[in-house]
């Protein structure tokens, strides 16, 4: 099942969600930087890194839809994609609310601590599930995997399930292969 968001063959959702993960990651750690030290600078420099997350979690969600709606309907690889989806809004929302009261902060002066860090650690656990059920997809179903055919014409291959369905035959056991008692 080749996804349909490609840029020259190659999938476009797994290009971009390394930039929203690393940046939610960096908000966290800058968080924990800053509750250790109390300096702004890395106050604000988890404003920018969540600000970033969220920006490229947008962009990366655009090919990322494309690529679950047209998964086929009723299949597990389906079911796995809406899930990542989920995952993937949630650590999203997160991440807004997030960025919305760090920014906050950083206007008023006032630079609350706990609410952003309870979301951003929030938003990372679900940004592991999505990561756990992304993968699901590309080891398990097989998404975004050029398959090796076994018999199947190529323009049939965009409407197979799952690639575990290309079991290629099993070629028949030779009498010779048994082995002989003397």
């Amino acid at each position: 099942m080749l996804t349909k968001a490609r840029l020259a063959g190659h999938p476009i959702h797994p290009m971009l969600v390394a930039f929203p993960v690393a940046m939610y990651v960096a908000t966290l750690v800058t968080l924990v930087v800053y509750a250790g030290t109390y300096d702004p600078f890395w106050y604000r420099v988890a404003f920018w890194a969540n600000l970033a997350g969220v920006v490229m979690a947008a962009v990366a969600a655009v090919p990322g839809l494309v690529d679950v709606v047209n998964l086929p309907a009723g299949t597990r690889a389906r079911l796995t994609g809406l899930r990542h989806a989920g995952f993937n809004v949630l650590a999203l929302l997160l991440f807004v609310l997030s960025v919305i009261l760090i920014g906050r902060g950083l206007t008023r002066g006032t630079f609350a601590l706990a609410a952003p860090f309870v979301l951003s650690v929030l938003g990372c656990a679900a940004t592991v599930c999505a990561g756990w059920l992304g993968w699901t997809m590309v080891q398990t179903h097989h998404v975004g995997v050029r398959p090796t055919t076994h018999g199947v014409a190529p323009d049939e291959l965009d409407h197979v399930d799952d690639l575990d369905e290309l079991v290629p035959p099993v070629a028949p056991r030779a009498p010779t292969d048994i082995p002989l008692r003397h």
